[in-house]
């Protein structure tokens, strides 16, 4: 195994390979280091790539995933922003965002910038939570080489 990267949804599989290794009987040597290996696509492209899977493991259509990914993980991690997550927060609580019924809220998902307004930090906390929420659920999203 050679540049193998390891967060809370890749455990499991890693587990998994490295028992199967050591019971070869043979030795071998292991490295950990900090993943600091830059994306082969943009981080939008990586949602883009994981639609499809996630609508078939949620039931849902390409769109309904989108719009689930957004208000679900995306929204979260936009409030959460120190600098503008209140102010965000406070317009849509103005416009009467969150006195909408879910599915409401879900179809707003289309017309609002949710990754767009995030920083690389967001993204790549958005990318993280996506894999190990669906990790734990028996789907593997990865990177595209």
């Amino acid at each position: 195994m050679k540049d193998f990267k390891l967060n809370r949804a890749t455990l499991t599989a890693l587990a998994a390979v490295v028992g199967k290794l050591v019971m070869t009987g043979k030795s071998y040597r292991v490295s950990v280091v900090e993943w600091k290996g830059k994306r082969s696509i943009k981080a939008n492209a990586v949602y883009q790539s994981w639609y499809p899977a996630i609508s078939e493991s949620l039931t849902m259509t390409t769109p309904e995933a989108i719009r689930y990914v957004k208000f679900t993980f995306g929204l979260p991690i936009l409030f959460s922003n120190k600098d503008f997550g209140g102010i965000i927060h406070a317009g849509l609580d103005a416009k009467g965002f969150f006195q909408v019924s879910y599915e409401r809220q879900l179809e707003y998902m289309d017309k609002m910038p949710v990754t767009r307004l995030f920083t690389t930090e967001m993204h790549n906390k958005l990318r993280d939570d996506i894999q190990y929420f669906f990790g734990q659920q028996g789907l593997a999203l990865e990177y595209e080489k």
